[in-house]
């Protein structure tokens, strides 16, 4: 089912925010498309996914609609407007602010806004060219950006990051398999739980590079840097089935045993 939502225009005034509920039964992903707005999501009920959506009918359409086992939500410009700057953070095309089930699989996409992603404890995969994205909790996650940073906690499963201008941070409960690359920024990971098998790949070309594990972690580690610093107090063990290579230009590099 579809919905292109038009709302009408008050004298003065031609944003407003609309509601929309679908039902959960069925659906296992939900994706958003938005031009320069923000996108929010966050736990809700668990039968119900639910979105208000905050827009300037002016000059931008929205569509909802089930495609299979997603939903899809999209802002879009009309077709006059298209030539025509992106807006500003401040007055956006559109923003979204969902509620989802606990463990639903989410594709967050912004050109300008930044991406928010509170304990729903699913796969994240989201991108954004100049917003920010913050993701907390999460079974699976990958997050792009150009110019934004990338800050998580509570992340478990597979992780990709990748930013050129921006930097990286997070926490990560558990994972065996992470890839950070970023041109100019930081990156700085702490990891509470490794696991026994799997790849760290970082890298940076002007930032430093900061990596915490937890007292006693052991893991065959490889450090390069043209010009930074390195050091590294954990248990570097060759023989161990976690790797960690850390690659950067001109910054530091540490790795570290974390305090219990």
């Amino acid at each position: 089912m579809s919905f292109v939502f038009a709302l009408p225009l008050s004298a003065g005034a031609a944003v407003g925010t609309v509601h929309k509920d679908f039902s959960a039964a069925g659906i296992t992903q939900l994706a958003v498309r938005s031009v320069d707005g923000d996108i929010s999501i966050a736990p809700g009920a668990a039968g119900t996914i639910g979105a208000d959506m905050t827009y300037d009918a002016e000059k931008c359409e929205l569509t909802a609609e089930t495609r299979g086992k997603m939903v899809f939500l999209e802002a879009r410009r009309k077709k006059r407007w298209q030539f025509f700057s992106f807006g500003s953070k401040d007055q956006p095309c559109a923003k979204f602010d969902i509620k989802v089930p606990a463990g639903m699989d989410l594709n967050p996409v912004s050109v300008s806004g930044d991406l928010k992603v509170e304990g729903v404890n699913g796969p994240v995969t989201g991108k954004t060219v100049s917003g920010d994205a913050l993701v907390s909790g999460s079974a699976g996650l990958s997050l792009t950006t150009v110019s934004g940073d990338l800050e998580f906690s509570g992340a478990a499963g597979k992780i990709y990051l990748k930013t050129t201008s921006g930097d990286i941070s997070g926490g990560i409960v558990s994972s065996g398999d992470v890839e950070a690359r970023t041109v100019s920024g930081g990156i700085s990971l702490k990891v509470l739980k490794p696991a026994a098998k799997g790849v760290f790949s970082l890298e940076t070309v002007s930032g430093d590079v900061k990596l915490g594990f937890p007292k006693g972690a052991k893991a065959a580690a490889t450090f390069h840097s043209v010009s930074g610093e390195q050091s590294n107090n954990i248990i570097n063990d060759p023989e161990a089935g976690l790797k960690i290579k850390v690659e950067t230009t001109s910054g530091d590099l540490a790795l570290n045993a974390m305090a219990q």
